[in-house]
């Protein structure tokens, strides 16, 4: 009896469904709808000879079977994928597309960067995905990244590009005679629980003295700005910025760097190294903004 041979959409409905626990799910993560991605398992499972999935109110959970195919649909896309950046990676053509990934705070400054690179590389396309989350170079979420952070991310390509200081910043409508014990603060939530800003905080306010939470570094900078009260910014997002002032110099502690990082199946693509080595310069060209250094601090 001739064996049945598995089609790589399979393995993704199977492993998609796994990872949603319910067709409808899956069904929205592969762009099908609801009806085709139930014809879809019951024909495989019925060619198959075997049941995939159990259903129940509460979802789909894989069976044995459904379990081994799983695993193997993941080493199916593992491979995939590592053979799309080792194909990129040799890729010596400067045209394309690129897709960038970088946190919300860097998007005005990286248009900057992205507007340099199409003038200089007109034939690469510049995909900018806006995301605070870590994307998965793995999977090629993102072909090269523009990240803060204290350290470099582990098993990727990495350039430090700038040192990012951060710094306080109260409102203008803010009066000097206002007594310090009674200033109101920014305060971050649960989102932003892991940055250094975010420790400081917890460690040196008085969580009365929190005037309003925010679960992301725009919302304390339009905050501030508001006259909420005082907020801790790194300077390239504070800086220059109207209603706002910079109060004290910027707070050793709270540093970061800025990484480009990319994974290291990509570090010969033309685009990609054309992409860094702009970002080499364009972040040198702005190491003062970066670091706090470009405006001197008032009190």
């Amino acid at each position: 009896m001739r064996p049945e041979r598995w089609s790589l959409e399979d393995l993704a409905l199977v492993r998609a469904i796994a990872e949603a626990g319910s067709l409808v799910g899956a069904a929205r993560a592969l762009g099908l709808d609801h009806s085709s991605a139930f014809r879809r398992l019951g024909a495989l499972e019925e060619r198959m000879g075997a049941t995939l999935f159990r259903r129940s109110r509460r979802g789909y959970a894989p069976t044995e079977a459904g379990d081994i195919v799983r695993r193997a649909a993941e080493r199916v896309q593992h491979e995939t994928d590592a053979l799309a950046r080792q194909l990129a990676g040799h890729d010596r053509q400067l045209q394309g597309s690129l897709r960038v990934t970088v946190p919300d705070t860097l998007v005005e400054l990286t248009l900057e960067l992205c507007s340099e690179f199409a003038a200089h590389y007109p034939a690469v396309s510049v995909d900018l995905v806006v995301s605070n989350a870590f994307l998965t170079l793995q999977r090629r979420d993102a072909d090269i990244a523009l990240r803060p952070a204290r350290n470099a991310p582990d098993g990727m390509s990495v350039r430090q590009l700038a040192t990012i200081g951060t710094a306080v910043y109260a409102p203008e409508s803010e009066s000097p005679s206002e007594h310090g014990d009674a200033r109101r603060v920014i305060g971050f939530g649960e989102s932003l629980a892991h940055l250094d800003s975010a420790r400081w905080i917890f460690r040196n306010i008085d969580p009365q003295h929190i005037a309003l939470t925010v679960d992301t570094l725009p919302a304390a900078l339009a905050a501030c700005q508001a006259g909420f009260g005082r907020a801790l910014l790194p300077c390239y997002l504070g800086e220059g910025k109207p209603g706002i002032r910079r109060i004290g110099d910027v707070l050793p502690e709270v540093c970061t760097d800025l990484w480009c990082v990319i994974h290291p199946d990509l570090r010969s693509s033309a685009r990609v190294r054309a992409f860094r080595d702009l970002a080499v310069q364009w972040a040198r060209q702005r190491q003062a903004l970066f670091s706090g250094a470009l405006q001197a601090a008032v009190e």
